[in-house]
Protein backbone atom coordinates (compact mmCIF):
# COMPACT_ATOMS: atom_id res chain seq x y z
CA UNK A 1 0.00 0.00 0.00
CA UNK A 2 1.22 3.76 -0.77
CA UNK A 3 1.00 6.07 1.59
CA UNK A 4 1.32 9.80 0.88
CA UNK A 5 2.63 12.16 2.59
CA UNK A 6 0.72 15.26 3.19
CA UNK A 7 3.16 17.74 3.38
CA UNK A 8 4.25 16.69 0.31
CA UNK A 9 1.11 17.31 -1.67
CA UNK A 10 0.49 20.84 -2.71
CA UNK A 11 -2.84 22.44 -3.67
CA UNK A 12 -3.77 23.58 -6.71
CA UNK A 13 -4.67 27.68 -6.25
CA UNK A 14 -6.81 27.58 -9.12
CA UNK A 15 -10.14 29.67 -9.52
CA UNK A 16 -11.95 26.27 -9.52
CA UNK A 17 -10.51 25.16 -6.10
CA UNK A 18 -11.04 28.90 -4.71
CA UNK A 19 -14.39 28.81 -5.72
CA UNK A 20 -15.38 25.28 -4.26
CA UNK A 21 -13.79 26.00 -0.56
CA UNK A 22 -16.23 29.17 -0.28
CA UNK A 23 -19.49 27.63 -1.77
CA UNK A 24 -18.66 25.06 0.75
CA UNK A 25 -17.93 27.52 3.56
CA UNK A 26 -21.36 29.92 2.43
CA UNK A 27 -23.44 25.93 2.55
CA UNK A 28 -21.54 25.48 5.84
CA UNK A 29 -23.09 28.55 7.53
CA UNK A 30 -26.28 28.13 5.72
CA UNK A 31 -26.33 24.68 6.82
CA UNK A 32 -25.63 26.28 10.58
CA UNK A 33 -28.43 29.18 10.23
CA UNK A 34 -31.08 26.65 9.01
CA UNK A 35 -30.25 24.78 12.77
CA UNK A 36 -30.52 27.94 14.23
CA UNK A 37 -34.00 28.96 12.38
CA UNK A 38 -35.53 25.25 13.29
CA UNK A 39 -34.06 25.52 17.12
CA UNK A 40 -35.78 29.33 17.28
CA UNK A 41 -38.88 27.57 15.74
CA UNK A 42 -39.40 24.49 17.92
CA UNK A 43 -38.36 26.99 21.13
CA UNK A 44 -41.52 29.06 19.94
CA UNK A 45 -44.11 26.04 18.31
CA UNK A 46 -43.01 24.54 21.98
CA UNK A 47 -43.83 27.94 24.36
CA UNK A 48 -47.30 28.08 22.05
CA UNK A 49 -48.36 24.23 22.62
CA UNK A 50 -47.72 24.40 26.44
CA UNK A 51 -49.55 27.35 26.73
CA UNK A 52 -52.72 25.55 24.57
CA UNK A 53 -52.49 22.49 26.54
CA UNK A 54 -52.47 23.91 29.82
CA UNK A 55 -55.63 26.33 28.43
CA UNK A 56 -57.51 23.06 27.63
CA UNK A 57 -56.42 21.81 30.49
CA UNK A 58 -57.66 24.47 33.18
CA UNK A 59 -60.80 24.90 30.90
CA UNK A 60 -61.44 20.87 31.23
CA UNK A 61 -60.57 21.10 34.87
CA UNK A 62 -63.23 24.05 35.26
CA UNK A 63 -66.20 22.65 33.45
CA UNK A 64 -65.67 18.68 35.62
CA UNK A 65 -66.29 21.92 38.57
CA UNK A 66 -68.80 23.54 37.09
CA UNK A 67 -70.27 20.08 36.20
CA UNK A 68 -70.39 19.07 39.93
CA UNK A 69 -72.27 22.45 40.89
CA UNK A 70 -73.95 21.95 38.32
CA UNK A 71 -75.67 18.90 40.19
CA UNK A 72 -75.05 19.98 43.57
CA UNK A 73 -77.51 23.08 42.60
CA UNK A 74 -79.96 20.68 40.79
CA UNK A 75 -80.69 18.43 43.81
CA UNK A 76 -80.76 21.67 46.09
CA UNK A 77 -83.67 22.49 43.51
CA UNK A 78 -85.42 19.61 43.65
CA UNK A 79 -85.38 19.55 47.92
CA UNK A 80 -86.12 23.64 47.26
CA UNK A 81 -89.26 22.30 45.39
CA UNK A 82 -89.94 19.73 47.60
CA UNK A 83 -89.85 21.79 50.76
CA UNK A 84 -91.93 24.27 48.75
CA UNK A 85 -94.80 21.67 48.04
CA UNK A 86 -94.69 20.49 51.75
CA UNK A 87 -95.20 24.06 52.95
CA UNK A 88 -97.71 24.73 50.62
CA UNK A 89 -99.76 22.01 51.84
CA UNK A 90 -99.08 23.08 55.34
CA UNK A 91 -100.70 26.58 54.09
CA UNK A 92 -104.04 24.81 52.66
CA UNK A 93 -103.98 22.96 56.38
CA UNK A 94 -103.80 25.41 58.29
CA UNK A 95 -106.84 26.97 56.48
CA UNK A 96 -108.46 24.20 58.05
CA UNK A 97 -109.88 25.01 61.66
CA UNK A 98 -110.17 21.05 62.59
CA UNK A 99 -106.24 20.33 61.46
CA UNK A 100 -105.88 23.66 64.08
CA UNK A 101 -107.54 22.50 66.77
CA UNK A 102 -105.82 19.40 66.58
CA UNK A 103 -102.53 20.92 66.41
CA UNK A 104 -103.84 23.59 69.73
CA UNK A 105 -104.76 19.76 71.42
CA UNK A 106 -101.15 17.98 70.40
CA UNK A 107 -98.59 20.73 70.69
CA UNK A 108 -100.07 22.82 73.57
CA UNK A 109 -102.55 20.38 75.69
CA UNK A 110 -105.64 22.32 74.99
CA UNK A 111 -108.98 21.02 75.03
CA UNK A 112 -112.12 21.39 73.93
CA UNK A 113 -115.43 21.90 76.87
CA UNK A 114 -115.48 18.58 78.69
CA UNK A 115 -112.64 17.22 77.06
CA UNK A 116 -109.71 15.85 79.79
CA UNK A 117 -106.41 16.01 78.89
CA UNK A 118 -103.87 13.00 79.93
CA UNK A 119 -100.28 12.75 79.74
CA UNK A 120 -99.23 9.12 79.83
CA UNK A 121 -95.61 8.99 80.90
CA UNK A 122 -92.85 7.77 78.72
CA UNK A 123 -94.92 9.44 75.70
CA UNK A 124 -93.43 12.33 73.33
CA UNK A 125 -95.20 14.86 71.52
CA UNK A 126 -92.44 14.86 68.83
Amino acid sequence: MVQFNKEKITELNTGYVKEHHLQQKIDAKKKRGLYRRLAAFMVVFSFFAFMLISTITSQMVSLEDKGKQEKHLKAKLEQTKNKKSQLKDEVHKLKDVDYIGEIARRDYFMSKKGETVFKVPGSSSD
